[in-house]
Order: C-alpha cells, then structure tokens, then sequence
C-alpha cells in the first residue's frame, strides 16, 4: 500500500507555514506538514482525541505545549484502519 506521512501542529499560533517548513528539513521529504486555525485545530484533536495542553509562557514569550503522540493509519478511503502510541512497544505493533 501506499503511504503517506502527515504531520498535523497543534501549536497554530507559533507553527506558522514558515515555520513548518524550516521544521520539515529535519523528516523525510514525502512528509506533508498542516496546519489551521486555531478553531480547525482544536476541531481535529476532538475528533482525533488528542491531548493538547499550553503551559503559561515564560517571561521572553516561550511556551511549551503537552500532547500526545499518536500515529493515524487511513485506509484508501480515508477510514480510520489503526493507530499506534508513544507507549506502544514493537511487539504491539
């Protein structure tokens, strides 16, 4: 089958299509890298249940933000086929 790696922000306002880009240097180039609104964003961790959690900025504007790290399988039709976690060992998959 064919796949197609998508990294989706979670962080709008700081991931910026600038940003992204300088960002996917560091993935392979078959990467393709999203991003929204913030509204669009939050739409998707609903629907994909993700974690997001801004942590207060510091004094220079800096900010961390917690999430969860899933990977999303689709199948052909765009059906949701697997996922896999962070806590996910080899043998799990």
């Amino acid at each position: 089958g064919k796949v197609v790696p998508i990294f989706v922000s979670v962080d709008p306002a700081r991931d910026s299509l600038k940003a992204l880009r300088e960002y996917a240097k560091d993935f392979h180039p078959k990467y393709i890298f999203l991003t929204g609104a913030p509204e669009q964003v939050q739409q998707m961790a609903k629907k994909y249940r993700v974690y997001v959690s801004k942590a207060d900025e510091t004094e220079d504007g800096d900010y961390l933000v917690d999430h969860s790290i899933v990977i999303y399988f689709h199948d052909d039709t765009g059906d949701l086929a697997d996922c896999f976690t962070q806590s996910m060992r080899p043998s799990d998959v």
